[in-house]
């Protein structure tokens, strides 16, 4: 892939992200607060992610070393909301 296109793709890609996450919270009746936790819960979950990736690039770690980092802290980051989800409704 050419760097023009994934620059493209990357851009295409985070639009249809930011414009699917207001159409979700939108849809099941989220106001602008909830709207608002949604982008930023996604940015950072976007900032570990891809720095995790970046790390493990910059260490010398081949693509998919680099990928398995990134997957895992992704991982790491659903586990950790789900867990925070179960602790706030069901009370610990």
């Amino acid at each position: 892939m050419y760097y023009e296109n994934g620059r493209i793709l990357t851009v295409g890609l985070g639009l249809i992200a930011v414009v699917a996450t207001a159409l979700v919270v939108t849809v099941i009746g989220g106001s602008v607060e909830e709207l608002a936790y949604a982008f930023a819960g996604g940015i950072g979950v976007a900032v570990v992610v891809i720095g995790s990736y970046a790390y493990g690039d910059r260490k010398g770690l081949p693509h998919s070393h680099s990928v398995a980092v990134a997957g895992i802290a992704l991982g790491l980051l659903a586990t950790a909301a789900i867990l925070g989800r179960l602790l706030t409704e069901f009370g610990a």
